[in-house]
């Protein structure tokens, strides 16, 4: 069979297109199938190869555990993987056999977020990275073999066959892997380390493989001269548009570049090259171009990056990296591919800043300004592709800190003039026209830009204290005042108390109360020692008598020591102090002489009972001896004065209810310590502020008063008064002594309190809008990764 014969068939490929794109399942030519049952048979054979040195790895690793979570983890993933070891295989391999199968939509090449977040299990970024890394690096190593293969695969297919949907390609053979081992329930680290095994043992041997399938397509008359035809070309000069300068002639098309360019029309694709020469500019991956080396990428970003691309309007603004490179390549005459995996970067590095530059968190003239990273971000990125997956990447921290800073930024109209917004311009200049591909200068200039933010808080910090302090000085005095109002309405309420011990409550006690909580708390020892003796205070004049003499004679010394010390801690006026302890004195000297009267009628209460008892006792003798004859009826009213006149128990007296000199003394109840406690927590302690009047209490259950207990300190919020007032805000402090929230700016000046309830409300209408504060790439990367997922979700 000749070569022509093999390649041109293109009436062949017209029908095979139609029947495809009419659903009918696709026969393979026999070629095809003898290649995929050859490839099929080696790609086992190294998959099985793998499992043995990932066993060795993971009993070595489980042994150096340092955890025993983490060492079942791995003893677990090991069991497993020798069980199914064969499955995985058989499922790799039936992974490989289906992508054989091509179909017309596959023309489309996908973007480079769908491509790679394929290979994301339980959103594990490692896993993605590991992933698209070893494929990145077999289409860099393995560009010549694989653009062999890929053209071959073209002339037998009735679609078109570029490097992402080849069969054999190492999108292909990864992806058949990973989802080979998808549904393996398996320890992270244990995962990780198939996949690099995997890389090891599949993916970094792939050049023999790909040779292995060129000679047999060569050997079944695929092309067979194709490898000279390419060398020959890149050997020829390259001539804008592909025409001789000197006769001005277009050559006719070479095997070879029919082959890869021919539609079903005959007509030859754009951008594919004519005589074995490609127009100025960005040459499609599909034309067979070997793709730019990495090096000659970043030269030319460099350049771009050195130019002016950026307008004077101040907006913030995203640049098109590909009609950058595009414009650049026709400045210098020059044609060129982008691998794969650098123009994944570019994607992926493009839709980062596209969320950059909508983050409402970030003033716009700072956005502006970070967006002219994205050149140089991108250099780091094309230059190390570990960049996307180590968090601690200097460029990254750079970039992370300078929003950090920036977030509570405002623009005024003197902007260009603040100190902040002078840094990070300052910051960017630097990077811009300094960095190449070193990426030390980004620690330097972390380290700098850290300096200043030092500089800055530490003035921010000394207002912003003085503001705390002072509304948390207000609200421990006003927790103060009510919680000491509620021990006192607990103590006094409904008690006809002394009115000298009425003045040791209100003028001595109360504020001793108050002192004791404001400067230790309702929690500590001395508190409960003071409340308690504020109890004893009132218990001591409305104890029973004469019952509770003892009790009190015991309590007196104690009680008055404690007054004396809170005497002593008031400073209190000496003069009216032993005026003080005069009535009290006085009080205590009427108690006792009361206990004692009460006393006295008792005994005499109990004497003349007893005597009582006695003539009744002998009444009932005399009754005795009277004569059987005497009818009961002619004595009933003796008999009646007899019982009538029988005293009570002693316990029935109500001796502790006596009226003397005009005092009647009765007992009630003192509440007890814990009923103290119990009132001093109910405190109504958040006095009403006229904001709050009229605000709807909100359910427990509603989301933005659940929200008021979970803000942090220090979070940033965009604050609207009106349309024309808004400006941002850090949340400073939590006074939970009065249930009230502090915002401050950004250089600590107080802008807004607010009661809880107000601060749900303030939510609930979107008046206080939270702004996102995170990490700037960590969350520009996870919005990337979640949007894309999305799509790929719905589209299926």
């Amino acid at each position: 069979m000749s070569e022509s014969s093999k390649v041109v068939s293109l009436s062949e490929k017209g029908v095979g297109r139609h029947s495809v794109s009419a659903g009918k399942p696709a026969v393979l030519p026999s070629t095809v199938a003898l290649l995929k049952e050859k490839a099929s048979v080696q790609l086992f054979e190294r998959v099985k190869a793998l499992f043995g040195k990932v066993d060795d790895s993971l009993f070595a690793m489980a042994e150096r555990a340092h955890g025993q979570e983490e060492q079942d983890g791995l003893f677990q993933a090991l069991r497993l993987l020798r069980v199914e070891r064969r499955n995985i295989a058989e499922r790799f391999v039936s992974n490989v056999q289906r992508a054989f199968q091509l179909r017309q939509e596959e023309q489309a090449e996908p973007s480079f977020a769908s491509d790679n977040l394929s290979l994301v299990h339980n959103d594990d970024l490692e896993q993605l990275v590991a992933a698209d890394t070893m494929v990145a690096n077999a289409k860099r190593d393995f560009a010549e073999p694989l653009t062999e293969l890929c053209l071959r695969l073209d002339t037998l297919y009735a679609v078109k066959v570029y490097d992402k949907n080849n069969p054999l390609g190492p999108d292909v053979i990864c992806d058949a892997f990973v989802e080979a081992i998808q549904e393996l329930d398996l320890y992270i680290r244990a995962r990780l380390t198939l996949l690099k095994k995997f890389e090891q043992t599949v993916m970094q041997q792939l050049r023999d493989f790909y040779e292995f399938c060129n000679q047999l397509l060569v050997e079944q008359g695929v092309l067979p001269s194709l490898r000279e035809q390419q060398r020959a070309a890149r050997q020829r000069p390259v001539y804008p548009g592909g025409r001789n300068p000197v006769n001005g002639n277009v050559g006719p098309a070479s095997a070879a570049g029919i082959g890869a360019a021919a539609d079903g029309s005959g007509q030859v694709a754009q951008g594919v090259p004519v005589n074995g020469h490609f127009a100025p500019g960005l040459v499609p991956a599909t034309a067979g171009m070997a793709p730019m080396p990495a090096g000659d990428l970043l030269t030319h970003l460099g350049a771009l990056q050195s130019g002016a691309h950026y307008q004077d309007s101040g907006a913030a603004q995203l640049l098109n990296v590909g009609d950058l490179l595009q414009q650049r390549l026709v400045e210098e005459n020059q044609a060129a591919s982008l691998a794969k995996v650098d123009s994944d970067v570019i994607k992926l590095v493009e839709m980062l800043f596209s969320f950059i530059l909508e983050d409402r968190s970030l003033a716009t003239p700072i956005k502006s300004q970070l967006g002219r990273l994205q050149l140089p971000l991108l250099k780091v990125a094309i230059a190390d592709k570990s960049f996307f997956s180590k968090g601690g990447h200097p460029a990254r921290k750079l970039l992370n800190e300078l929003a950090d800073a920036a977030t509570g930024w405002q623009a005024t109209d003197r902007y260009e003039s603040d100190p902040l917004y002078n840094e990070v311009s300052q910051i960017v200049e630097r990077v811009l026209s300094e960095f190449d591909q070193d990426i030390n200068i980004f620690s330097s200039l972390l380290e700098s830009l850290r300096e200043f933010i030092i500089r800055e808080r530490k003035r921010a910090e000394m207002l912003e204290r003085r503001v705390v302090d002072e509304a948390d000085g207000r609200a421990k005095t006003q927790a103060a005042r009510a919680r000491v109002a509620a021990v006192m309405d607990a103590l006094m309420a409904e008690r006809d108390l002394p009115p000298v011990v009425q003045d040791w409550l209100q003028k001595v006690w109360n504020n001793v109360l108050f002192l004791t909580c404001v400067k230790e708390g309702t929690e500590s020892e001395a508190w409960s020692r003071d409340v308690r003796t504020a109890r004893d205070l009132v218990w001591s004049v409305q104890a029973p008598m004469p019952d509770s003499r003892k009790q009190l004679l015991s309590l007196l010394p104690v009680l008055q020591e404690h007054l004396r010390e809170g005497v002593e801690a008031l400073s209190y006026n000496t003069f009216e102090a032993r005026t003080l302890f005069a009535g009290l004195k006085e009080v205590y000297r009427e108690r006792f002489a009361l206990a004692q009267r009460l006393t006295e009628e008792r005994e005499r209460q109990v004497k003349e009972q007893v005597e009582r008892e006695v003539r009744a006792a002998t009444a009932t003798e005399q009754l005795a001896e009277i004569p059987q004859e005497i009818t009961t009826e002619t004595l009933q009213p003796e008999v009646i004065t007899a019982e009538n006149s029988h005293p009570q128990p002693v316990a029935e007296l109500n001796v502790d209810s006596v009226t003397e000199a005009g005092v009647e003394v009765q007992e009630v109840a003192v509440p007890q310590m814990e009923e103290l406690e119990q009132a001093v927590a109910q405190a109504e302690v958040a006095a009403i502020s006229p904001e709050q009047e009229g605000l709807v209490p909100l359910e427990e259950d509603d989301p933005h008063w659940q929200m008021t207990f979970r803000l942090a300190q220090g979070s940033w919020f965009e604050l609207k008064r009106s349309e024309e007032e808004q400006f941002r805000c850090r949340l400073a402090a939590v006074i939970r002594d009065i249930d009230q929230f502090i915002f401050v700016n950004r250089n600590g000046a107080k802008v807004a309190e607010f009661a809880r309830l107000e601060l749900a409300h303030a939510l609930r209408s979107a008046q206080l809008l939270p702004l996102d504060d995170g990490m700037l790439f960590e969350r520009a990367l996870q919005s990337v990764i979640g949007n894309v997922r999305k799509k790929r979700s719905e589209q299926r």
